[in-house]
């Protein structure tokens, strides 16, 4: 199941110092706001990749996490809401 967004971040890119994290979030947009908050600034973080976070910690791609929305039965292909291929965190909450 997914359970938070999450964006998976190089901390101090070009530094030996830095290193590979995933920020979890509520939405995708809260992660530069959340890194700022603790004191990053522009240039001392890159993002890598963003997907989601599953129950077991798992982190996913937005394609991966969402076939795992549907294997998970929070997302169901109706008709009128036609199969996706790339999460959004609005399409969950």
């Amino acid at each position: 199941m997914i359970v938070r967004a999450a964006i998976k971040y190089l901390l101090y890119p070009g530094d030996d110092t830095g290193g590979e994290v995933i920020l979890p979030l509520h939405r995708h947009c809260d992660g530069e706001k959340i890194l700022k908050t603790l004191g990053f600034e522009i240039g001392d973080f890159k993002i890598l990749e963003q997907g989601f976070l599953t129950d077991k910690g798992e982190f996913l791609d937005r394609a991966t996490a969402a076939d795992h929305a549907y294997e998970c039965g929070q997302l169901v292909e109706t008709a009128e809401e036609p199969r996706i291929d790339m999460l959004m965190s609005e399409d969950l909450w």
